[in-house]
């Protein structure tokens, strides 16, 4: 994540209050809850205008994004891709379009390589 986008996110979640902000935080990885710790620590005074800026782009894109995809097939398909990496992606993408569960031996590709 940039510094930009890391310090607005870090904003936006102040925004959200304690609660939801805690539960943003369930769904990331460790290194993604230590970064945005970081940079939640490190904003002790964020002007006015900038909250809103984010606040209003978050806005905006969220309003955008709020119709219901066209191909939801393919765009799972691009949003593993660009999170998981190609390789990744196409093992996941064929258990979800097939509808069968990840299981056994084949969790562990999922599973970080130091964990195991």
């Amino acid at each position: 994540m940039e510094d930009q986008g890391l310090e607005d996110s870090a904003i936006l979640l102040i925004s959200l209050g304690e609660e939801r902000a805690a539960d943003v935080f369930k769904h990331l990885q460790p290194k993604e809850v230590q970064r945005l710790g970081e940079a939640i620590a490190r904003m002790k005074i964020v002007p006015h205008e900038r909250v809103d800026k984010v606040l209003d782009r978050f806005n905006s894109d969220a309003s955008d994004r709020s119709m219901l995809v066209g191909d939801t097939d393919e765009y799972v398909k691009s949003v593993l891709r660009k999170a998981l990496g190609e390789d990744k992606a196409n093992l996941l993408i064929d258990r979800i379009m097939q509808g069968s569960d990840v299981s056994g031996i084949e969790r562990l590709k999922w599973i970080d390589a130091s964990s195991v």
